[in-house]
Order: structure tokens, then sequence, then C-alpha cells
């Protein structure tokens, strides 16, 4: 009993910070545009594609690789999702909701076709290699890589939206929105920024993921399916709600999947959350607002 209590333990603060790095750029989309980004997935599936295309067809390195696809990364979002969808269909959601799952699914079916399951991308970005043995529980250096780096992310992006002056105005953005532009508030340019801020945590995410996660090219649905859960279940496009939602998730996963089954982790998360809308509509903050 006390082994699987230390799994538990262990795995809900691996996961959980993982869940961290998942989530994060969607739940700042849902508070400041106050979009439901559909087209989230797509940034893992461009995050390990791009990286691996620069690497294989161009002969680059792994940094440089990593750096032309953060590039990539931001035009894609900032010119065909923000510009593209987001600024065009902003008061029309049915069409905006339709093209950016439309714009996910594209990508996807086109990294298959460019490069499928068969062709085994990987991304060789593995940090620590070898197991740490905890108390008689086994786990990858590399997810407790993961794991730090979701906390850290995590960290600098509540500070900053907490303490400087434009994280602040983001912020009022996202409470208020006609009163931040009554103080003169340049929102599209607020806009492009948290657009740019979004895909950092998934970007990084999938970085430190790949080499124990598995690469394939629909690999983005479930984890869009992760981060809308917890973003879901922490309220709606808040930071504080999405962190609680995250080390909740973990810990309903590491108990479904060292106490009963594994492949229960999924149905058991999509039920907790289903009650706590049930008896707390919205989720367990307000949502719509960053913090």
């Amino acid at each position: 009993m006390s082994d699987i209590l230390l799994q538990i333990v262990i795995y809900t603060v691996i996961w959980g910070s993982i869940y961290l790095l998942i989530s994060l750029g969607f739940s700042l989309v849902c508070g400041v545009l106050r979009i439901f980004h559909l087209g989230y997935g797509v940034t893992f599936i461009l995050a390990a594609y791009v990286t691996w295309a620069f690497m294989e067809n161009a002969g680059l390195g792994l940094m440089p690789s990593l750096l032309l696809m953060l590039l990539v990364q931001c035009a894609f979002a900032l010119i065909v999702f923000y510009k593209g969808v987001f600024q065009r269909y902003l008061e029309e959601e049915e069409v905006l909701l339709t093209l950016s799952i439309l714009i996910f699914l594209a990508v996807a079916h086109l990294a298959n076709y460019l490069y499928p399951v068969t062709d085994g991308v990987s991304i060789p970005s593995t940090i620590i290699d070898g197991m740490l043995n905890i108390g008689g529980v086994t786990i990858a250096y590399q997810m407790i890589a993961a794991a730090i780096v979701g906390i850290v992310v995590t960290a600098i992006y509540v500070v900053w939206f907490m303490k400087t002056r434009i994280g602040l105005i983001i912020r009022a953005i996202s409470q208020n929105l006609p009163a931040a532009l009554l103080m003169g508030v340049n929102v599209n340019r607020m806009y492009y920024l948290a657009m740019i801020l979004s895909v950092i945590p998934p970007t990084i995410c999938m970085i430190v993921i790949a080499p124990f996660w598995g690469v394939d090219p629909f690999m983005g649905s479930s984890l869009l399916m992760t981060a809308m859960l917890i973003s879901i279940l922490g309220g709606l496009g808040n930071l504080k709600g999405s962190i609680v939602a995250s080390y909740l998730i973990g810990f309903i996963h590491a108990t479904v999947s060292f106490v009963l089954v594994s492949r229960f982790m999924g149905l058991a998360a999509l039920i907790v959350t289903l009650v706590v809308m049930i008896y707390r509509r919205g989720g367990i903050f307000a949502g719509e607002t960053l913090w």
C-alpha cells in the first residue's frame, strides 16, 4: 500500500507539472482573447514536425532547428490564426471555431502525408538519460526534467502577469475589455503578444516530452483534449484554475493508473470534470479572467 501511495504522489507531481505546459497556452487564449481555441493542437504538431523538417531536410542541428521552429510557430499563430481567423471572425463564433479546427486537421494530415508514422520521427531533445529509483518507484530522469521545466515556465508566466506592467495590462484586458479600451490600451498589440505567449509553453512541452511521449501526426488531438479538460475544470482562461486543475487531473490519472487500470484514466478525469461542472458551473475558479 505504501508503495502505491508513493507512486501516486510522485506521478501526480510529474504528470501535473507536464499538464501545466500542455494547458497554459490554451488557458491564456481563453482568458485574454475569450476564444475557445480548437486549433490549439496544431502547436504540438508544428513543434515536432517543423523541428524534424529543419533537421532532416535542411541538415541543421537541434538548436538552430528549434529556434527556426519557434519563429514558424509565432508566424503561424499571428498570421494564420489571429489575422486570418480570430480577428476576422471574432463576432461569428461558430465560423471561428469551425475554421480553427479545420486548420488543425489540415496541418495534422499534411504532417501525416509528409512524415507518416512509419518514418519514425523523433526529436533528440533528451536532457538527461537514465532512471531514478525513489523508494522502489522507478522514473525516467527526462520525465523529472520535463516536470521541472513545467513548474519553472508556469512560475515565470505567473510572476510576469502579476508583477510586470505589460502583464498587468493583459490582465486588465481579460477582466474588463471596455475599461481597458477607455484607458487607451492598444488591445490589438496585446492580443498579438498573447498569441505569441500562448505558443511558447506547448512548444516547450512538445520538445521536452518527445523523448518519452512518442511523436505521431495526430498526437495534437489528445494533447488538445487534455488542455481543454484542464481549462474547463479550472475555469476557462483562469491560470490559477489551470494550475489547480493540472495537478487534480494528474492525481486522478495517477490514482486510476496505479489502483485500477490505466485505460480508465481519461474516463475518470472526464467524470470528475462533469461532476464539478454540474455543482460549480464555470469550473473551480472564475472563468475568462487570467487570475
